[in-house]
């Protein structure tokens, strides 16, 4: 009688395939919900502050994706690595939360932080403090992004094993996989959207009011005074086509925000827009000149009624560093850094003399100092 040798092939063990593949799912699920949200809430705002000509429209949108996405993708290989459903869903409310915080501070501290990296001078304060009603808008938005972190934890338990029935032939992530993955987008772009409603969006419309108002005084078949901007008519002919709106202050209670209007002709305008309008803008260019010439002649201002003030060490630093420096030359505008302007001075002994022009109404003077 003949007698079989073959030995039953076992069963191949699946189990450690499966963990990697969550892992992995969790991972990408991770970085699309952060994805998902930073482009509702950066990029929609991005896209309209490129279309209104803002510098540096682009900085935002690259400063929350570059922070929420790597943490989103954390997030999600945690939660998917976690056997408890609790604790998987408990972190992804604290990365709603999370993303809601991020999104708050970037317009202030991460704008801040950018500036300065190209500040010649960086001082120790903040560019964009943020005032408490931000804090307490971002708060608020901290509460709708758990709610959102909530849905996104409930949706991943299902997501990441529908993206594993879905996965390839050798359990990968796949087109198919991934695709699956995408049903974990709409709780965390609805919060994305209130967010951006409640953070982003005064700001935004200043750009896209004074913008369009631009717009209307450089169409030459524009009535200004039927169109109400007859305080454009005096820079009418000083405008150009091309031109950058730069951000420099907005008021601690959200209600004002104040932009400078930068114009290849040279001309620039500060036009502040509170209450849903544009008020009358002011040739801020021309101001800083004469302001920067009456310093560095007599070490103060002698303009009457000037909206600008010079803190005591300044005064004090002038008052010791004009006397031997010499004749003044010229005064030009050297940087503008967003809500700061620099001005240098160049005088007649070779010698440079750099000030710092910061705030708006009053405009304070913080710095002076010789040039590097």
């Amino acid at each position: 009688m003949a007698y079989s040798t073959d030995v039953p092939t076992p069963p191949i063990d699946t189990s450690a395939i499966h963990a990697r593949f969550i892992r992995t799912a969790g991972l990408a699920y991770g970085a699309i919900v952060a994805l998902g949200f930073g482009l509702i809430f950066w990029g929609l705002d991005a896209l309209a502050l490129q279309q209104a000509a803002a510098t540096m429209w682009w900085s935002k949108l690259a400063l929350g994706l570059l922070i929420c996405v790597p943490l989103g993708m954390i997030i999600g290989w945690l939660a998917a690595s976690i056997h408890w459903s609790a604790i998987s869903i408990g972190l992804w409310i604290i990365g709603g939360m999370a993303f809601a915080w991020i999104g708050g501070r970037i317009p202030y501290d991460g704008l801040s932080w950018l500036a300065r990296l190209s500040d010649p001078y960086p001082p120790a304060h903040s560019m964009y403090p943020i005032s408490t009603p931000s804090i307490v808008l971002t708060g608020f938005c901290m509460v709708i992004g758990a709610i959102a972190g909530l849905f996104v934890g409930l949706i991943s338990l299902v997501a990441v094993e529908r993206a594993w029935n879905s996965s390839t032939a050798h359990h990968r992530l796949g087109v198919r996989s991934l695709l699956t993955l995408l049903i974990g987008l709409p709780p965390i772009m609805l919060g994305g959207a209130f967010a951006d409603f409640q953070i982003n969006s005064t700001v935004r419309s200043a750009y896209v009011e004074i913008d369009q108002m631009i717009k209307t005084t450089l169409n030459p078949k524009v009535d200004l005074n039927e169109a109400r901007l007859t305080f454009m008519a005096a820079y009418r002919d000083r405008l150009s086509p091309n031109y950058s709106l730069i951000w420099n202050t907005t008021s601690d209670d959200l209600s004002h925000t104040t932009l400078d209007v930068q114009f290849t002709t040279g001309l620039m305008l500060r036009c502040p827009h509170a209450f849903g309008g544009v008020s009358v803008c002011a040739n801020i260019g021309q101001d800083v000149n004469d302001w920067m010439a009456q310093l560095m002649t007599t070490g103060h201002l002698t303009c009457v009624g000037c909206y600008v003030q010079v803190d005591r060490d300044t005064r004090r630093w002038l008052a010791a560093s004009l006397p031997t420096i010499g004749r003044l030359r010229d005064v030009q505008m050297w940087k503008h850094q967003g809500g700061w302007i620099y001005m240098r001075a160049t005088f007649d002994s070779g010698q440079k003399i750099d000030c710092r022009f910061s705030h708006d109404r009053p405009v304070v003077v913080d710095l002076c100092l010789e040039a590097k």
